[in-house]
């Protein structure tokens, strides 16, 4: 990808950091929200519908993770997932 913590392989590199993977992380909530919203039903039955839903909540899940990990970033002034709050900046 284009950024420089995409181009890392841990998961904690990019988490809360890389704007196109969160992004593209609210694309595909806000799709899956809106199919699930089309395709609800009171059981669901079909294989469609629960992957559907599934989806939308591992992705609802990814969101919430970014999210916090970008505010915690933000407000403690870490610049690097390995860098801690006490070392120098």
């Amino acid at each position: 990808m284009a950024c420089k913590f995409c181009d890392e392989n841990r998961f904690k590199e990019k988490l809360g950091r890389c704007k196109t993977c969160i992004w593209l992380n609210l694309l595909l909530l806000v799709s899956s929200a809106i199919g699930c919203f089309i395709y609800y039903q009171s059981a669901p039955r079909e294989v469609a519908t629960i992957a559907l839903l599934l989806t939308f909540i591992a992705s609802g899940f990814l969101m919430l993770l970014h999210a916090g990990a970008y505010l915690y970033y933000r407000f403690t002034g870490v610049k690097h997932p390995t860098q801690d709050r006490h070392s120098p900046k």
